[in-house]
């Protein structure tokens, strides 16, 4: 059946579309446990969000305003949101 592979390791989550060799690349510090966990990585979409989020240095005038655009862009709808509901 379409989506199923027989050289998966059953204690990893089934990544579609992702060959199980992709993962091999990183290493394993450079993901918290718990994306670890949940098979996020580079190569999903919101692996990819929280990998370059924590690559971003507070030191740097530049990692800041990305880091503030990155907070506007994702608080923005659910502030409209609950303004709506208001």
């Amino acid at each position: 059946m379409y989506g199923e592979r027989d050289d998966l390791e059953p204690d990893r989550p089934a990544l579609f579309g992702i060959p199980p060799d992709a993962l091999a690349d990183e290493r394993p510090d450079t993901r918290p446990e718990e994306a670890r966990r949940m098979g996020l990585s580079r190569h999903t979409e919101e692996g990819a969000v929280l990998q370059f989020a924590s690559s971003l240095d507070g030191a740097k005038p530049g990692h800041k305003m990305m880091a503030w655009i990155l907070l506007v862009t994702f608080a923005a709808p659910a502030l409209y949101t609950l303004i709506l509901l208001l």
